[in-house]
């Protein structure tokens, strides 16, 4: 893992180690070590720090440059799920309305 990365998507967050760790559930000391580069990372270590960075594991790993998580279903907002209803509906002209409505906060 790129620990240039880990420690971008921290700043990004506004993110301490302390931070990370509570939010991970990863002791201090563990990412202490993964950002010096002294300690291995499991597979469920470097998936739990993407969640809790809101970011990809292929970003933390190096190998794409977007950090956006790859969408799923399950994290898609209530307007995102009827804007693609409408476009596999063959409903351009909906999901045009709908992005063109101001997003309600």
């Amino acid at each position: 893992m790129s620990k240039d990365r880990l420690q971008h998507m921290m700043q990004v967050r506004g993110l301490n180690v302390a931070a990370l760790a509570e939010i991970s559930g990863i002791s201090e000391r563990h990412v202490y070590h993964i950002l010096s580069g002294k300690g291995g990372l499991s597979d469920d270590s470097l998936l739990r720090l993407s969640q809790a960075l809101s970011c990809s594991v292929d970003y933390l790993l190096g190998l794409v440059d977007d950090p956006t998580p790859h969408f799923r279903i399950d994290n898609l907002s209530d307007r995102e799920r009827q804007i693609l209803a409408a476009i596999r509906r063959g409903d351009k002209l909906t999901a045009i309305h709908i992005l063109s409505e101001p997003e309600k906060m």
